[in-house]
């Protein structure tokens, strides 16, 4: 029997303490949790702040005996330690040679490509679950696909024809956060960034299906929103996991519904100038990271990994994200899916050890799913009712 239910490795860095402290608080008594990282004396500080005896393991990427180690001692290992292209290669392997489970808050798609390629079908047959974007990217995109669509076939009988998401948030970000934007502009994977299909896996994608599918990159009237709205940030990351879902979803006979495509927006006020303006600044951000000397701007201007906003900045955010879809039946409905709490940090550590959680306490109702997945193939209605539960609103309405 693993020593520990849940092993947290990276739980000296900022995201790592915060998902050790929420765990420790909202975990019921009988799960046993771990410590992983790789200086003892800094696990044990925040084993100290802790409430529960924990197990402080050692363990760095660069050695992967230490990960094998820490992944034989637990029944789910999960990582906040990033950026992923670079530490989190040898923990996957680990867990899927072991046989052990596993989530992460990645938003570095060509790095999950490679693990999917690498990784699946053996994780499949294991009957594992690695589920990575298990953060604000992507839980509100992937989460309120499945609940607008399930409401859909509840309801009237059908799937869903189209889904176009809109974001609103506020909050800040952490070191952690950048140095993966900075690492993904470095990688020289841009082509991949682009691919609207890249983690569905192999599979024919007419000339049609791209066009319908391609990134926006210029200010969009939404006439469900009621106002123009700009391109989204991290529509790139989304977009992707959404279409995994789709791909996974129909290889089992249980399709979203035909021809389904996925779009996201950012919310900016409904005028079109301040749409051209959000615009214009996305496009001067992406511009610079093409760059060394930008990518070290930005390195010496924002936080430094295990650093980021101030507790109160964090507990002041909000996140919200309103899905407009359209039914097969061409009806429409709005899913929303909101939480206080700033996006990066706060929601994305709840996501994350509520996945966590799922895994371990509610292993026996998650959907009849294995090898690498996304949050809402791999939890489903599971993860909407713990989220519910925590105080989140996951809430459908039809639309007249």
């Amino acid at each position: 029997m693993p020593e520990v239910d849940i092993v947290i490795y990276g739980a000296t860095g900022f995201t790592g303490r915060q998902a050790a402290v929420l765990l420790d608080a909202i975990a019921p008594a009988e799960v046993r949790l771990g410590l992983a990282g790789r200086r003892a004396d800094a696990l044990e500080k925040v084993a100290g702040s802790l409430t529960r005896d924990v197990v402080c393991m050692v363990a760095d990427s660069h050695e992967p005996s230490t990960v094998d180690a820490m992944v034989q001692r637990a029944r789910v290992v999960l990582t906040t330690a990033g950026p992923y292209s670079r530490y989190g290669t040898p923990v996957v392997e680990a867990c899927v040679r072991h046989g052990v489970d596993y989530v992460d808050i990645t938003g570095e798609t060509p790095w999950v490509y490679d693990m999917i390629t690498a990784h699946h079908e053996t994780a499949k047959a294991k009957g594992l679950r690695i589920v990575p974007f298990c953060g604000f990217d992507s839980v509100p995109s992937d989460l309120g696909v499945f609940v607008a669509e399930a409401w859909a076939r509840e309801n009237w009988g059908c799937g869903l024809k189209e889904d176009h998401a809109v974001f609103s948030a506020k909050g800040g970000f952490n070191g952690g956060t950048l140095a993966s934007a900075l690492t993904m502009s470095e990688m020289g994977r841009n082509r991949e960034l682009a691919q609207p299909f890249l983690l569905d896996g192999p599979r024919e994608v007419s000339r049609e299906e791209k066009r319908a599918n391609f990134d926006v990159r210029s200010p969009v009237y939404l006439e469900p929103h009621g106002g123009w709205v700009a391109p989204f940030f991290m529509a790139p990351i989304n977009t992707r996991v959404v279409r995994r879902s789709a791909s996974l979803r129909a290889a089992a006979g249980a399709p979203i519904g035909e021809g389904f495509r996925y779009q996201e927006y950012m919310s900016v006020g409904r005028s079109r100038l301040a749409a051209l303006t959000m615009t214009a600044g996305l496009g001067l951000f992406a511009g610079l990271m093409q760059f060394g000397w930008g990518r070290s701007l930005f390195q010496r201007l924002g936080p430094r990994p295990g650093q980021g906003p101030s507790e109160a900045a964090m507990d002041g955010g909000f996140t919200r994200a309103v899905h407009y879809a359209t039914a097969e039946n061409g009806k429409h409905l709005k899913m929303v899916l909101s939480s206080p709490g700033d996006p990066g940090n706060r929601v994305t550590v709840r996501f994350l050890c509520e996945c966590a959680l799922a895994l371990v306490l509610n292993r026996e109702e998650l959907p009849a799913a294995a090898g690498l997945l996304t949050p809402s193939t791999a939890f489903g209605e599971v993860l909407v009712r713990r989220l519910r539960e925590a105080g989140m609103t996951l809430e459908v309405t039809p639309e007249v």
